[in-house]
């Protein structure tokens, strides 16, 4: 159940001054070291802020040590215990914001974990496997679907209650990471649930842009501090690499050179501050004007964008050569699809595999493409996607009988 706490009853936010003044923000994340940036400038800059976290005792004591320091009236920080892959959890912590302070005009999506930090052939799938891996020495405390839930599933659960409490000239800040669009070597479980909320950021901000609701996404980029150092040495150690190889990749992306913390002008990593800052700026009416944007704090990083493509059907040409190649293609309900993929494949040449969900669906689908005459190496398997194991079996099970698969479309 979600718990608050305020040292007083909350004081109108208008009393406070500022660029944020009036403005009532509610901060996920709040007690780690971004988080208590991003809170330290929405006070300093007139909002009042509420401060969620999954564990309300760290949580009430971060609020309680950024009142201490910054001196700013109690009344404007209050807590919520929420954890937002749980959305009952999500929905009670919201239900008692709004009971509070009647509106949420900010929402900052800066909750997250760090995922299992394994090479993808290591990463845990169940829970079995995770302490398999802790049982070898691993410190990992999440398996991938764990990981899932806590980076991406936090943001969708939070902004969706919320954005019914969220006023017109409201903004919500998704704070993402430049490395969903970098290689970051054995972090694919972090990465790739910050790489689907790039996308779901940008589908939001159209949803919600016609109700006066603005949603943009924050990158930022290494982080200065001794913990990302770490994390690039650990990099360097797991591959390799001489030490320094990975901070080196990184600072050759930049383009900006700058003096920091007393030192001489050089490539650096961007502070917590200049995260905080832009949030500032998103959280502010500044930003009226923008509205599925995205903001790398990076100092001038050269990064690809994700990328978009079409396929183009040319019934003269073939697309590929895939003699001596076996794809899977695992399909969702609407196997359909799959199956005209799957004709496209066939007819480069390459051995397929249609895996779909359901044994149910594998007897209608051999139906179908047996009336349609698909001619060609064609396997039509069951590939439970909630079953790792089953699939992992499945997949064995065809590489023992003929070639191994060497790509994979998911539908």
């Amino acid at each position: 159940m979600a718990r608050s706490q305020s040292t007083s009853k909350a004081a109108p936010a208008e009393s406070a001054a500022g660029r944020l003044a009036g403005k009532i923000a509610v901060v996920t994340g709040a007690a780690g070291n971004l988080g208590g940036h991003i809170v330290t400038h929405y006070l300093a800059e007139g909002a009042t802020v509420v401060m969620t976290g999954r564990t309300p005792d760290r949580t009430a004591a971060a609020a309680a040590a950024l009142v201490k320091a910054t001196g700013v009236d109690p009344s404007r920080v209050a807590t919520v215990a929420l954890d937002g892959g749980d959305i009952a959890s999500v929905r009670a912590a919201i239900a008692e914001v709004v009971a509070k302070f009647g509106r949420i005009d900010i929402l900052v999506n800066n909750a997250g974990s760090a995922g299992p930090k394994q090479p993808i052939e290591q990463l845990p799938l169940s829970a079995e496997e995770l302490a398999a891996l802790r049982k070898k020495g691993a410190t990992d405390s999440e398996t991938v679907g764990d990981a899932l839930r806590n980076i991406f599933g936090v943001a969708w659960n939070v902004a969706r209650t919320a954005a019914p409490h969220i006023p017109e000239g409201g903004s919500i800040i998704n704070v993402s990471t430049i490395f969903s669009r970098t290689p970051y070597y054995a972090r694919a479980a972090y990465v790739v649930p910050k790489a689907a909320m790039n996308a779901w950021s940008r589908e939001l901000s159209l949803e919600l842009g016609p109700r006066g609701i603005r949603v943009n996404l924050v990158y930022p980029g290494p982080i200065e501090s001794e913990r990302i150092r770490s994390v690039f040495a650990a990099m360097d150690t797991a591959r390799g690499d001489e030490a320094g190889t990975t901070a080196t990749q990184f600072f050759d992306m930049m383009s900006l050179e700058r003096a920091t913390g007393g030192n001489a002008k050089a490539k650096t990593f961007p502070t917590p501050t200049d995260i905080a800052t832009t949030c500032v700026f998103l959280g502010s009416d500044e930003s009226a004007a923008y509205n599925g944007h995205d903001f790398e704090v990076t100092h001038g990083m050269t990064v690809r964008k994700e990328e978009r493509s079409t396929y183009l059907a040319r019934p003269t040409m073939r697309s590929m050569d895939g003699t001596g190649l076996a794809v899977l293609i695992a399909a969702g309900d609407n196997f359909e699809e799959a199956v005209e993929i799957a004709q496209v494949q066939l007819a480069c040449g390459a051995a397929v595999v249609l895996g779909l969900p359901r044994q149910a669906d594998v007897a209608i689908a051999e139906k179908r493409c047996k009336a349609m005459g698909v001619d060609g190496d064609l396997s039509i398997i069951r590939f439970n996607r909630k079953d790792p194991a089953a699939m992992e079996a499945a997949l064995e099970d065809y590489t023992a009988r003929g070639t191994p698969v060497s790509g994979a479309l998911f539908l």
